[in-house]
Formats: structure tokens, sequence, C-alpha cells
């Protein structure tokens, strides 16, 4: 509950009816709020849950609109407790006002957030505002009269991705299509719809879910420019990645792509942004519904026990270089502290 307030109040296109006249009150801690009251029935009491409809917005100083940052409609409605043990209380203190039906909006300055110790993305810079946008959409007093509607949300949420996935999958579909007619390349197209260039075939079998398969790689938007490489020692990481192919742990393009390979495979693989990094996309190289580029080669197939050794080893690298990277940090800021007057 913490966590979904927390982002509601640093996230921040109006619902339906939250245009509503009159002025904004004052809250806690910096923010205002104003209620469109068009309910009916209960306010909402400690205990129940309730279903919220939410829009989250950020506004830059002297920007003529606002920037959607998440929306719920797109998504799911998530539904919540009203508990004042788990709820910040100047949240609690505003929806404990609300009836099924009512709106209401929440503003908070960019610096008093920044002030309070929170810590925001780049765009996000001082002067502008979040504004969240929620509506109360039904309100539940039993446990399992929630449960049954949160099973609703989550059937709708994958009903609208798997929508959402098939038209964008269509939209790259066309584009790669497009791209590689204009390049005049030649290109198989697997069952999902990644696009595989042979560049040097390789020996043996197709990679299968079976086996692991120890690879370089380096990945490129449409127009060439290289985000990320096991080969290119700008990236600061030349190690062979490990592939297991049983619980493969990268993007599903990868894993479509490299069953058409076999060990000593060169080849391009043209994947669309749904089988890559999706409407998220990976901030601030690949950018929401990216169509990307992987230039591969299988340098070898191993059996799945050697890729699980393999990949332990890989994730314990990991962890100890984001380690000590944490304590290089920690020195350095260290240093820049000044130091204590003498007395």
């Amino acid at each position: 509950m913490k966590q979904f307030f927390y982002l509601l109040a640093v996230s921040s296109a109006l619902l339906a009816g939250c245009n509503g006249g009159g002025s904004f009150k004052k809250g806690e801690k910096g923010m205002e709020y104003k209620i469109v009251s068009e309910g009916t029935g209960n306010k909402l009491q400690n205990g129940n849950f309730f279903e919220i409809q939410y829009v989250q917005t950020y506004k830059d100083a002297g920007a003529s609109k606002d920037t959607v940052l998440m929306d719920s409609r797109k998504t799911a409605n998530p539904i919540q407790i009203m508990d004042s043990a788990s709820m910040p209380g100047s949240y609690y203190k505003i929806f404990n006002q609300l009836k099924k039906g009512d709106s209401v909006i929440v503003k908070q300055s960019v610096d008093s957030l920044m002030s309070g110790g929170q810590n925001f993305p780049p765009f996000i810079k001082k002067g502008g505002s979040l504004i969240a946008y929620y509506k109360i959409v039904s309100i539940y007093t039993t446990k399992e009269a929630a449960d049954s509607a949160n099973k609703l949300q989550m059937e709708m949420a994958r009903t609208k991705d798997s929508l959402n996935a098939l038209v964008q999958l269509k939209k790259d579909d066309k584009t790669l299509a497009d791209y590689l007619a204009s390049k005049n390349i030649k290109a198989q197209k697997s069952p999902k719809g990644v696009y595989v260039e042979i560049l040097q075939e390789g020996t043996g079998e197709n990679v299968t879910d079976s086996v692991g398969v120890k690879m370089k790689y380096t990945g490129k938007s449409l127009e060439g420019k290289p985000f990320d490489s096991n080969v290119d020692s700008q990236f600061h990481h030349t190690e062979l990645l490990s592939v297991l192919m049983s619980a493969p742990r990268v993007i599903p393009g990868w894993v479509e792509g490299l069953k058409m390979l076999s060990k000593g495979t060169k080849a391009r693989f043209y994947i669309p942004s749904s089988l890559g990094y999706g409407e998220q996309g990976r901030a601030p190289q690949i950018a929401p519904n990216e169509n990307l580029v992987f230039d591969v080669e299988v340098v070898d197939v191993t059996s799945q026990k050697q890729a699980q050794a393999e990949e332990m080893a890989q994730q314990q690298k990991a962890m100890e270089q984001q380690m000590q990277m944490q304590q290089m940090q920690q020195k350095m800021r260290s240093q820049q502290q000044p130091a204590p007057a003498n007395k």
C-alpha cells in the first residue's frame, strides 16, 4: 500500500469528471487537493477495500501541457485497503472523505518533494509539478469481494496486454519488413515475428530449450547506434554471455532467434518491440516501442548443467561489481564532505 501511494505521489489526461470547479485545499507536506464529489453512499471507512482509477502526470515549469507518466486505464485499476496503519497519513485524510464515484486531484511541487529527500529521474526538475487524478470506482466491505474484483482486474489487464501487443506487433512487423526491403536484406521470419539474417552458417543441430548458449552480441537501434555489446570494449564487459535456454534471462526476441541458429552461426536479429523491451523501453538507451537489431554469434553450445553453472557465476560477478561500485561511490562522497572546523 505504501509503495502504491508513494508512486502516485512522486510520479503523477484527466479522468472523466475530474474537471469540476472549486479551489484547492491545503494538505500535508505541501500537498494541495480538490475533491469532485459525484458519488453516492457511504464514505470510505477504515478496513474497507476500494478500486481506484488513476492518471499520474508531470508538468514542467512553463510547459503548456502535462506529460502522462502512468494511467491505470491502460493496465488495471489496483484494489487497495483503507488502512490508517499502512497508508500515508496525508492520503488517508483525503481518501476518507470520498464515496464511490468521487474523484480527487492531488498536486505537489517537485521542490517540496526534493526537500524531503526524494529522488527523481533526470527529466523531473525543480519548478515542476506532479499531479495525480484519482477516482473511486468501487468500495468493498469484505476481503473476499475485493479478491474477486482484483482477479477480474488482472484478467482484464492480461487481455489488454495481449491486444496491445498484437496491435504493436503488426505495426512493428510492417516497419521491419519495409526496412529489410529497402535495404534488400534477405531474412527468415520466426513464428513469433523476429527476422533473422544469417551472416555465417554454423554446424550441427539448431539450439533447443535443453542446452546453453555462449555468445557474442552487439545491440543497436534500427538506425545503427549501438547501446550494448560484449564485443565493443567501450561497454566494459567483453566476456561471453551464457544463456540458459530452459530459463533464459534475455528478451523473448533473443530466445526466438537463437532457436534458428546452431554452433558457429553469425546472424543479425531484427526484433519487434513487443519481443524486446516493449512499451516501457529501457531508458535512456531504448525508447518505448523501439524495434532493435542485434548482431550475434553462437560461440558454443553447452549442456544445461554447464549453462546453469556459468549463469550463476555471471550473476555472482555482477553482484560483486555492483558492491564495488557502491563502495567507490560511498568513498567518493565521504571524501567530498568538508572537514570539521578546528575549535
